[in-house]
């Protein structure tokens, strides 16, 4: 029997999961691997500014009821838009090789984001780049936009934006990275927790899908995923929190950076841990503790309420 990976159906998710079935048939060519391709409740509804969802998992929950209910063995999901806390029956397996973490700036008429003038409009869908952007370049303007990546990119040419920042990996996997004008890199900017990571996902009890998908993985980026999701989690956050997180892995080694800004960026909170690689989620969490004690909790809710 085939096995069965559900996904959304946008040119980004399709090339996540044809990516991952490529591994698996590369693993075991003799396995068959389908695609079921779901509509999310982020897919039906591209008007509302994602902030203003009332519920998490708006990109993945029709995902993960796919594999619930035996439509489909496994989930491919950008990991960035999974809840931190999943349905019971429901596990992350794997993760595959972490692409770009960083933001990317676009912009017909400009080069970077320091060279925008006063007043300039710069779209995203994003509390997170919204809070940045305005905590590095106070002046500028920044409006909403939804839409996939050539829906975006079409308003911004179209003159609805002055620029636009978006993820560097998703531009790279779709060919787009002529576009970009200017990576966004830390200290100033850092990426939501789990950016440019494809999480895959499946029931608990499913230990020959488990198996599967393990054997596709990446050891690193997994560490990498579960510091950050782990401190995502301890802050209450949510997938469109201004929080943003880099945890880096290395041989036995992790460090994990973040920061939590209010809406507007005028404030900031940071800082960062290192530890062992075995210890990932422990150091998230650790993280998550110390921000906190420093009023972290309070700018996170109050993004919310906005």
């Amino acid at each position: 029997m085939a096995m069965r990976l559900a996904t959304r159906g946008s040119p980004l998710a399709l090339w996540q999961a044809n990516e991952t079935r490529r591994m698996l048939l590369a693993a075991a060519p003799a396995r068959e691997v389908e695609l079921v391709v779901v509509q999310s409740a982020g897919d039906k509804d591209a008007r509302t500014e994602l902030s203003r969802f009332g519920l998490t998992g708006i990109f993945t929950a029709e995902v993960d009821h796919a594999v619930l209910s035996g439509r489909a063995q496994a989930g491919v999901h950008s990991l960035k838009d999974m809840p931190t806390t999943l349905h019971p029956d429901l596990m992350l397996a794997s993760v595959l090789a972490r692409g770009a973490h960083e933001d990317a700036f676009l912009s017909a008429t400009h080069d970077s984001l320091a060279a925008l003038p006063p007043g300039a409009r710069v779209a995203t869908g994003s509390v997170r780049r919204a809070a940045m952007v305005l905590a590095a370049r106070p002046d500028l303007v920044v409006v909403p936009i939804r839409g996939n990546v050539d829906t975006r990119l079409g308003k911004l040419l179209a003159g609805e934006a002055d620029a636009l920042i978006l993820a560097r990996a998703g531009l790279e996997r779709l060919g787009l990275e002529v576009h970009i004008k200017e990576v966004l890199r830390s200290p100033r900017f850092l990426p939501a927790p789990s950016q440019g990571i494809v999480g895959l996902v499946c029931r608990r009890d499913d230990g020959a899908t488990q198996r599967a998908l393990g054997a596709i993985g990446d050891v690193e980026s997994f560490a990498e995923a579960l510091a950050e999701r782990a401190l995502l989690h301890d802050l209450h956050g949510g997938c469109n929190a201004p929080v943003g997180a880099l945890a880096r892995a290395s041989e036995n080694a992790l460090a994990i950076e973040a920061r939590v800004l209010s809406r507007d960026g005028t404030e900031v909170l940071e800082d960062r841990v290192h530890g062992l690689l075995d210890d990932a989620i422990y150091l998230g969490q650790e993280l998550a503790r110390r921000l906190l004690a420093r009023g972290a909790k309070r700018l996170v809710d109050a993004a919310r309420e906005q």
